[in-house]
């Protein structure tokens, strides 16, 4: 298996458009498309930002507030984000 990039255009009836070298043979191919113009984003509802002395009403704010086996949340935060960045999938 090779790769090779190719610049294309989508067409107003959703059609690929690419030219192809000539030393490419013939036979199945699998694409991934790389857009340049960013989709428009999904409707969300936006929270506001938290203001100096507003109640934070999100529902995992304080969620390790009573446990005493985390002195530093901070500290705790990244080691699971340590963690989950080298897990390693075992599905595959």
């Amino acid at each position: 298996m090779f790769a090779v990039k190719l610049k294309g255009k989508i067409t107003r009836d959703h059609q690929l458009q690419v030219e192809l070298p000539e030393d490419i043979a013939p036979g199945t191919v699998e694409v991934i498309v790389l857009h340049e113009t960013p989709a428009k984003p999904a409707k969300t509802t936006k929270k506001p930002r938290r203001r100096a002395g507003r109640k934070v009403t999100h529902p995992a704010f304080g969620i390790w507030a009573n446990r005493t086996d985390i002195s530093d949340s901070g500290e705790f935060a990244a080691h699971l984000r340590e963690q989950m960045e080298s897990r390693r999938d075992r599905r595959g």
